[in-house]
């Protein structure tokens, strides 16, 4: 269970793999572990280097004046970065972890080498979500955790392997995910043009089960890069990396190799 301090804190990070080095970014709630689906495919090729940011798994929990901060934990990544004496890797971000990367590569973008953005979002979708998120925080908060989690599981009623992989991989408690879910989200569509990074951009095809239009949101981040390709999934949604994880596992690989993306059924794919 290798640590690093950076940026003030405790960093627990996993490693798999020898090679050059790719970052991967869990999604929201979750840990290293939630990686388990590229294990294989990665470690044989690449050297995975998998941190639990702040907040999560086994690193520092606390934010100033307690308040969770994506922009902090962007900080926090790349004084991780920088400890390590890397100054430039490929990144792979989920969900959350998307965010984060994304936000990496605007602030500092001679770091992000590549960079893979999988069911993300640059800005709260419609007004009605702001509404939806606000309603499902005041819900969360009068019910026990372990009910909170019944009820997540739900939206993968028909896929029990991902049920296992985000079951196995939670690593936040109630407080923090109270806590997350209450802070600012972190718009930037309007910064997405100072990403200099080949960028692969990955998500759901239109609406998922939580109503939430993840197509919508993928294809905003598209249309706002220089230099990107898209690969929208029908029948899925977030996380791809275990609903998809053998598509998403190659799709990424030839991405990072500079090899066209192969035509794959129920994935369209748009490239500029």
């Amino acid at each position: 269970m290798p640590k690093v301090n950076a940026n003030g804190i405790t960093i627990h990070y996993e490693i798999r793999g020898q090679g050059t080095p790719v970052l991967f970014l869990h999604g929201s709630g979750a840990s290293w572990k939630m990686w388990e689906p590229q294990f294989e495919a990665f470690s044989s090729r690449y050297q995975m280097l998998m941190p639990d940011y702040r907040g999560h798994g086994d690193s520092t929990k606390e934010f100033p004046n307690n308040k969770y901060d994506h922009h902090i934990i962007v900080e926090d990544i790349k004084c991780f970065l920088y400890v390590l004496g890397i100054s430039k890797i490929h990144v792979v971000g989920v969900s959350q972890g998307g965010q984060l990367a994304t936000l990496l590569a605007i602030k500092y973008p001679t770091y992000v080498d590549k960079l893979v953005i999988s069911n993300s979002f640059s800005e709260m979708p419609t007004i009605a979500a702001s509404w939806v998120l606000s309603i499902s925080n005041f819900i969360f908060s009068l019910l026990p955790y372990r009910i909170i989690i019944n009820i997540m599981m739900k939206f993968y009623k028909d896929d029990p392997y991902t049920q296992r992989i985000l079951r196995e991989s939670f690593s936040i408690d109630k407080k923090m995910l109270l806590a997350m879910k209450k802070a600012p989200f972190p718009t930037h569509t309007d910064q997405l043009y100072r990403v200099k990074s080949p960028t692969l951009v990955m998500g759901g095809a239109g609406k998922v089960v939580t109503g939430v239009d993840e197509g919508k949101g993928s294809q905003t981040i598209y249309n706002h890069l220089q230099n990107a390709k898209l690969a929208l999934f029908k029948n899925a949604f977030d996380p791809l990396s275990t609903m998809r994880r053998e598509i998403f596992n190659e799709m990424i690989i030839d991405f990072l190799e500079d090899k066209p993306l192969k035509h794959y059924k129920d994935v369209e794919i748009f490239k500029k």
